[in-house]
């Protein structure tokens, strides 16, 4: 073989690649001691990306759960099953005032994903609920302190 080939580098794997609780101790390390140059940016950069990511998917989710439950509390005529929705009600939105508190600017999103959540349980909900009349947008207040406090089936001129 000509020694004028040139042998193509192969890339070594990383402790990202080999071990991740490893990168994310040697991460740590080189961020406390300011040894920057050695960080391994790029798959930082994508951590840090999907940690926010995984915030806000988080979010969606616990408002969408907490969305489902109030359309079911407030539109399906099931009075034995109210008691039990409630007290979902009653549990999510600690979960949601948790993610709040942690990242206040999740309270932005709320309004980009409300009008979505409400259409992807309407979606869910229709077909099993077949008798259940429910409108088709979110007919309450847009307010996330609201959603997160008032009953709304208690009041009775928005329900049913």
């Amino acid at each position: 073989m000509p020694q004028a080939l040139e042998q193509q580098a192969v890339p070594q794997a990383t402790s990202y690649d080999r071990d991740f609780l490893v990168w994310i101790e040697e991460t740590i390390a080189h961020l406390q001691s300011g040894n920057i140059k050695n960080l391994d940016v790029a798959n930082l950069i994508e951590e840090i990306d999907s940690l926010g990511k995984a915030q806000k998917n988080a979010f969606k989710g616990q408002v969408r759960a907490l969305i489902e439950h109030i359309m079911k509390r407030c539109y399906v005529d099931m009075p034995l099953e109210y008691n039990g929705r409630e007290r979902t009600i009653r549990n999510i939105r600690p979960e949601i005032e948790d993610l709040i508190e942690i990242s206040p600017s999740l309270q932005n999103d709320y309004f980009k994903v409300l009008d979505t959540v409400y259409q992807q349980c309407l979606k869910k909900l229709q077909p099993e609920y077949k008798t259940a009349r429910f409108p088709d947008q979110w007919q309450f207040t847009r307010s996330l302190h609201d959603l997160l406090n008032v009953d709304f089936w208690e009041l009775s001129d928005q329900c049913r």
